[in-house]
């Protein structure tokens, strides 16, 4: 049993509660136990050792014809607390001159756009350092993303790259309450960067003259941190229950919701995870986007263990190179990623013909052998003959690989653990528990499964009747996944409704649907909400986009599907029989006279299927759906979902997903692979 179950925990409708193993008191023990806030946090890590390298970041060396970056050079730990205290302070004076006010219980926001660098970082301790929150801008799926969350956080000061800052100023009305912009980046071009690439002292200059006519004082972090060494402030340290974060994420009805976090939840979920991975003195590498949580819970988590935090060069087709550069021993990564190198890396081993493939397969089987019979990852001779190759890739010397933000086959995870030698551990976690849901154990070598809680949290499952899932299943309890303890946020930022509706009492009710294993570990097997988390982390609602594509005259009815692994929506599209056909026979230009497809056949034509995406596609847009919104592809159904009523549909019509789903799953399955190859291939040994 991997889980510590509580005696005599269960409730009608609930399982047991879980806790971890050796915690089974639901505490998290001493160990660090006098780090109460972030702030706590960053000096511990930077001040123990203060001459160690902490932060690190590759300098460009030259912009023309194509981008090239030099080794990592590092800022030691009181390097980092000097440079926190100046931009603190400076930020002190920069707030007092033009955003005076509180926002949220007597503290500040300062939001933060940008790819993760130190200086993100950096930024955010500093706010911290006098009771300010962070407020990570995203645009990932659109501008009016970052627009939405400066305006609905009430973000005054801004501290981004320079590339945001034109678009924020040409946009300004969109914000009117932004007061004041700090570029990480020189704005006199002194220093290349990835974002200073369109920019020069011209260009920059035209810059202040613009944002001065529109009010907004605009300043670089040097004169920033000058006017904090001039003036210097006196620090105002967070109490464990102020705001760390507000961190917005998507909901189910599309619009984004600002999660807010505090330091007491932060610091216990980088405690929790510190405590069950035993991380100490690695090496990390960071390019999962700080916007979200993940990278900076890991990060939290780094730093209780002390480690060395290298940032990727803000480039991601250079990923593989700054990994190869930095050859860390530790890093997290999603499934998109780890399926798009699976892809490359077994068709070059146990894909591959000839000797080298067979040597891989043999190899591949050996040290598959050996992991499962608990020895270990690594295997003297298999490893120098084949797999050391692939280890190289990722440095050499990585020891452990955390996977979360979504499921990953089983069969990927396998295939990482054998070929790189090191211990790859599943977890989950959102947002809203501050990323520590559940983690693997160490030694548990399975790859279907989430694990069990980390210390001082717990979990327990309440059974869905209504979608068949009951805590009394057998072999495996099954219902939605409750999760509790002191990770567990505080809220929505100005929703206190949702955010309500998102508990029961103490309990985070996550939306997953999870199995119980017999050994305690769970496996999330559904969505209790029909919300979907894309490739890109990005959730999208599907219910919602099927509502606006319906809305075309030639669909009578739609099921909008995405995959954890796939960037990409695809959909199932059942046709308005009687306004379909004419328009389908003029596509497919079917001459006067000739024999009339049947609906069927119209369907299955490549042309017609092609032109019924071009109009679906210029409804999205339209309709102001966000790009990833937009369907990628479609399986066009002439089989109206009603004619199968009693499978599909529930008594008061409402859709199945889960069945139609399973009935349509080969079919977009095929979608996918036309799309882009973005699955990875199964690979048979």
């Amino acid at each position: 049993m991997q889980a510590f179950k509580v005696p005599s925990s269960e409730t009608p409708g609930h399982t047991a509660i879980y806790r971890h193993p050796d915690f089974k008191d639901g505490t998290q023990g001493s160990e660090c136990a006098h780090i109460k806030t972030l702030h706590d946090l960053f000096r511990h890590a930077a001040g123990t050792h203060p001459e160690r390298d902490l932060l690190g970041a590759r300098r460009v060396l030259s912009e023309r014809p194509a981008l090239s970056f030099g080794e990592y050079e590092w800022m030691g730990g009181q390097q980092a607390l000097d440079a926190v205290d100046e931009i603190g302070s400076g930020l002190d004076h920069v707030f007092a001159q033009h955003a005076p006010a509180a926002v949220h219980g007597g503290q500040q926001p300062l939001g933060i756009y940008s790819v993760n660098r130190p200086e993100w970082l950096l930024a955010e301790f500093a706010a911290f350092r006098s009771r300010r929150y962070s407020v990570g801008i995203c645009d990932a799926v659109g501008v009016e993303s970052a627009e939405f969350i400066i305006g609905h956080a009430e973000v005054a000061v801004v501290v981004c790259s320079l590339d945001k800052i034109p678009r924020m100023l040409e946009r300004l009305d969109r914000t009117p309450g932004l007061r004041a912009v700090v570029s990480m980046d020189r704005l006199d071009c002194s220093r290349p960067t990835v974002s200073t690439q369109a920019f020069s002292p011209a260009v920059t200059a035209a810059l202040r003259e613009r944002a001065q006519a529109l009010g907004v004082a605009l300043m670089d972090l040097d004169d920033v941190r000058k006017l904090g060494r001039d003036r210097p402030t006196e620090p105002t340290p967070p109490s464990p229950e102020d705001l760390y974060t507000v961190c917005y994420t998507s909901g189910t009805t599309g619009a984004q919701k600002g999660v807010m976090i505090s330091h007491a939840s932060a610091v216990h979920a980088g405690r929790a995870f510190w405590l069950a991975s035993g991380q100490r003195d690695s090496t990390y590498i960071s390019f999962i986007p700080l916007v979200h949580s993940f990278d900076r819970c890991t990060i939290h988590t780094m730093m209780f263990g002390l480690t060395r935090i290298g940032f990727y060069s803000g480039d991601m087709d250079a990923l593989m190179d700054d990994i190869q550069t930095l050859r860390p021993t530790t890093m997290i990564a999603v499934p998109r990623l780890l399926n798009r190198i699976y892809d490359s890396v077994a068709a070059a081993t146990v894909g591959a013909g000839g000797l080298t493939g067979m040597l891989s397969r043999i190899g591949y089987r050996r040290k598959l052998r050996r992991i499962n019979a608990g020895r270990g990852p690594r295997h003297a001779l298999w490893d120098r003959l084949v797999f050391g190759k692939v280890a190289a890739r990722f440095g050499g010397r990585l020891q452990a690989l955390f996977c979360g933000a979504a499921s990953v086959r089983p069969e990927v995870l396998t295939f990482f653990r054998a070929c790189l030698s090191c211990t790859v551990i599943q977890g989950y976690g959102q947002t809203e528990c501050a990323v520590s849901g559940t983690l693997q154990l160490a030694s548990d070598t399975a790859a279907d499964n989430a694990g069990v809680p980390p210390p001082g949290v717990e979990i327990r499952l309440r059974s869905m009747p209504e979608m068949g899932y009951q805590v009394t299943d057998l072999p495996c309890a099954r219902g939605e996944l409750l999760i509790r303890g002191p990770n567990v946020s505080s809220g929505y930022l100005k929703e206190p409704a949702k955010w309500r509706e998102s508990m029961d009492g103490s309990w985070l009710l996550t939306g997953d649907i999870a199995q119980l294993n017999p050994d305690g570990t769970i496996t999330i097997i559904d969505r209790a909400k029909s919300i979907i988390k894309t490739g890109q982390g990005v959730w999208v609602a599907p219910e919602r986009i099927e509502s606006v594509y319906t809305k075309h005259p030639l669909v009578k009815s739609m099921l909008v599907h995405g995959a954890e692994d796939q960037r990409d929506l695809v959909a199932v599209v059942v046709p308005d029989a009687e306004k379909f056909v004419p328009w389908a026979r003029r596509v497919a230009d079917v001459r006067k006279g000739a024999a009339e497809p049947p609906l069927a056949a119209l369907c299955a034509q490549e042309e017609v299927v092609a032109a019924l995406l071009r109009e679906l596609r210029e409804l999205a847009a339209a309709s102001g759906l966000l790009a990833a919104e937009h369907i990628a592809a479609i399986h066009c159904e002439p089989e109206p979902f009603e004619s199968r009523c009693a499978e599909f549909q529930t008594s008061t019509y409402k859709l199945r997903r889960r069945v139609v789903l399973e009935h349509y799953q080969s079919a977009l399955d095929g979608l996918y692979s036309d799309l882009d190859g973005s699955t990875a291939s199964t690979i048979t040994v």
